[in-house]
């Protein structure tokens, strides 16, 4: 009989050991379901908030691709600049040389600076507007 208190004991000490489990487990899934719903909270409170910053990213990407649609326009209009700046500098060579071509007192020899500072007369002698005689731009092909 000894033998059956015994495994009575043993039964019910087992029993209140998982019941202790089963609590402390209750607990603890009590408290996380309570963390889950707070963070839940917190995120839906935050919800204005990242939609504000969203609204805010997007603008931010419009502003810059305008800005990037203005400097490609800028960029054309520099291009067209530069283009018509060759073009007009190239028609006035070609008047230059037309010039010296009629001209019965150029002999074809003479250099004169591209940028109109100055003329080399008949005589040899030059008329500059600019003592740099680095210029970039001389006409040496007349």
């Amino acid at each position: 009989m000894q033998t059956i208190i015994w495994i009575i004991i043993a039964i019910i000490v087992v029993a209140i050991i998982v019941g202790a489990v089963m609590a402390v487990r209750r607990k603890r899934q009590a408290q996380l379901t309570e963390r889950a719903a707070e963070l839940r909270t917190h995120a839906a409170e935050r919800d204005q908030d990242v939609a504000e910053e969203r609204r805010r990213a997007a603008e931010a990407e419009a502003q810059a691709q305008i800005a990037r649609a203005e400097a490609e326009r800028a960029e054309e209009r520099a291009e067209a600049a530069r283009h018509s700046s060759m073009f007009e500098e190239a028609r006035q060579e070609d008047t230059l040389r037309e010039a010296d071509r009629i001209d019965p007192q150029v002999d074809g020899t003479r250099t004169d600076t591209f940028d109109g500072t100055g003329t080399e007369t008949v005589d040899g002698t030059r008329t500059d507007t600019v003592d740099d005689p680095d210029r970039k731009h001389r006409r040496e092909d007349v």
